[in-house]
């Protein structure tokens, strides 16, 4: 049984935890971590601030996960029946930063980077992210303007709509808005957001095809 802390150990009835099924570093006051009913394995949660929230949803499933934030007041909510089956890191750093992820939601290998005071990654429910898949809503350095000296690359939120499939190798960069039923190619590196029902594939990613929805399972031919 992996060692919970105290503020964990009232659910450890609740957790269904591997060998080496959850590990935490924390540092700060306030610092607050909730799960039930959900099964954890090698997931590692590392906090340097003061008031972060965890909420991991009931049914959720998480192997090979790092949980790593850096600042104060961040939330990281995993809704319901979600899964990561392969691994990923999900960073905040700064202040006031969320992650928000919709139940029913699976993820085979995800980095997501929250950085920047205030601001946000939002995915909606039933979404379906393959491997190898960068998603950032800040370029973690700044780019001035030559002349002036003034940032021009500052942070900007990412919204995942509902239902939407990232296929593998892709990079979503910050102030995109997936709509809902979309599906992100194979390798697409996507800087610009898109409609509902859409096809998009390319560097930089563009809408290839409308109209469209998907499901997980495969269909035969008629």
């Amino acid at each position: 049984m992996a060692t919970i802390s105290t503020r964990l150990r009232g659910l450890v009835r609740r957790l269904r935890l591997r060998r080496g099924g959850y590990r935490e570093f924390i540092r700060g006051e306030g610092n607050d971590i909730q799960a039930a009913h959900a099964l954890l394995s090698n997931v590692h949660v590392d906090i340097l601030g003061d008031r972060n929230r965890i909420l991991i949803g009931e049914g959720c499933k998480l192997y090979n996960l790092t949980l790593y934030l850096r600042g104060s007041d961040q939330v990281i909510e995993i809704g319901p029946n979600c899964r990561v089956t392969r691994g990923g890191l999900f960073w905040l750093e700064d202040d006031r930063c969320e992650l928000r992820i919709g139940q029913d939601t699976s993820m085979v290998e995800v980095h997501i980077a929250v950085t920047e005071p205030g601001s946000k990654v939002v995915i909606s429910e039933e979404c379906m992210f393959a491997n190898d898949i960068d998603m950032r809503t800040g370029d973690s350095h700044s780019i001035l303007d030559a002349s002036t000296g003034e940032r021009i690359n500052f942070a900007e939120n990412v919204t995942i709509g509902r239902h939407v499939w990232v296929a593998s190798h892709v990079i979503i960069l910050k102030g995109v808005e997936l709509g809902e039923n979309s599906v992100v190619a194979a390798g697409s590196v996507v800087t610009r957001s898109c409609g509902p029902g859409s096809i998009l594939a390319g560097n930089p990613a563009k809408a290839i095809k409308d109209g469209i929805s998907w499901k997980r399972e495969r269909t035969a031919r008629e």
